[in-house]
């Protein structure tokens, strides 16, 4: 298969998860009553983000020459300060005050995605050179997992907590999905069906929490063995149902690739479009709908967002008023030169966070 084939099957997948992103913020703040809607967000949840980190690293390179630094202060350090400045200034408008991120020095809400993956890109060419990346970083976040020195100071806990997705998807590459045998399908069937039946199965009282990666097993009442063995299992069953899920989404074309391929505008842009909904009152007005008009208008609005941010005039927006001055005024400072900032940003992978 092309490589063009290959990476619309890509931008397809990433297209469905920034979606799942976009939907899964809507609704976390209201999943305590709707037993329906709480169990759609824990399958979501159960696999959404560690597979949007196993994306990046099947697009990510094991180097760091001048080109990819620049790629990096392009595509992530540049999109990262702007959007914190950005959101910091909103939360200073509307509340008076910055955000409680700030005081935590931990980038904003779904910012973190941002700052893991500048992280990530750094560890590669080290983690590349090692027997067994994979191994080692589960290795790392376990150990980490006991510490309260982590938790959301500079997205650390996450970082390390999805930084073995990243490897093992730069180990398997972006072709994986141009290999899958019909058997690796029959079996992702039932395991998605399996997982879908167990998240409206689970008690009531099942903490989430979890999902986040960002909680240390003490936090989360289980700093004992018990509480690892629940890590690795954890892992085990996010990485089982993501690539199921993955595998299924890339067997056919869903002619949202140009969605994915703008999947970063998403990204940046709907926590905002998430605040306006809620400062207006029309997200606490959309839940107290009948319940299944409330998962259909959940999820039309959703749709709306992602295609909005995804269009084509708000990614030139995006591009002239905000990260081509700032790309302009940073590059020129690292490399002594007058780039051109290149027409959008050629993100290595889309991005999405996950916590309320």
């Amino acid at each position: 298969m092309s490589s063009q084939s290959r990476n619309l099957r890509i931008d397809n997948i990433k297209a469905v998860l920034i979606f799942l992103v976009v939907f899964g913020h809507l609704i976390e703040l209201h999943i305590t009553g709707d037993h329906f809607l709480r169990s759609v967000w824990i399958f979501i949840y159960s696999f959404h983000m560690p597979m949007f980190a196993l994306v990046s690293g099947m697009l990510s390179k094991a180097s760091l020459d001048d080109k990819q630094s620049n790629q990096l202060v392009k595509n992530i350090v540049i999109p990262l300060f702007v959007f914190e400045v950005l959101y910091e200034g909103i939360e200073l408008l509307l509340k008076g005050s910055l955000s409680v991120y700030s005081g935590l020095f931990a980038p904003y809400w779904m910012l973190w995605y941002l700052m893991s993956l500048l992280c990530w890109r750094l560890m590669l060419p080290v983690f590349a050179r090692l027997q067994f990346p994979v191994v080692i970083a589960v290795g790392l976040s376990l150990l980490a997992s006991y510490s309260e020195s982590t938790g959301y100071f500079l997205s650390i806990a996450r970082t390390l907590s999805f930084f073995p997705f990243f490897l093992l998807g730069w180990k398997l590459g972006p072709a994986l999905f141009d290999r899958t045998k019909k058997r690796v399908l029959l079996i992702s069937l039932p395991v998605v069906a399996v997982a879908i039946i167990a998240s409206f199965l689970l008690k009531s009282d099942f903490d989430y929490r979890w999902f986040y990666g960002s909680y240390s097993l003490n936090r989360l009442g289980m700093a004992n063995m018990t509480g690892t063995l629940y890590q690795i299992a954890q892992y085990l069953a996010s990485g089982v149902i993501g690539l199921a899920c993955l595998h299924l989404l890339s067997r056919k074309n869903w002619g949202l690739a140009t969605i994915g391929q703008r999947s970063i505008y998403v990204f940046l842009w709907h926590g905002l479009a998430l605040i306006v909904l809620q400062e207006t009152g029309v997200l606490n007005a959309i839940f107290t709908l009948d319940k299944a008009l409330t998962s259909l208008t959940a999820l039309a609005v959703s749709a709306l967002i992602v295609w909005l941010a995804a269009h084509p005039w708000c990614e030139a927006l995006t591009q002239k008023l905000l990260l081509k001055p700032m790309s302009w005024l940073l590059i020129k400072q690292l490399n002594g030169n007058h780039p051109t900032p290149s027409k959008e940003v050629k993100t290595e992978t889309t991005v999405a966070p996950a916590e309320p």
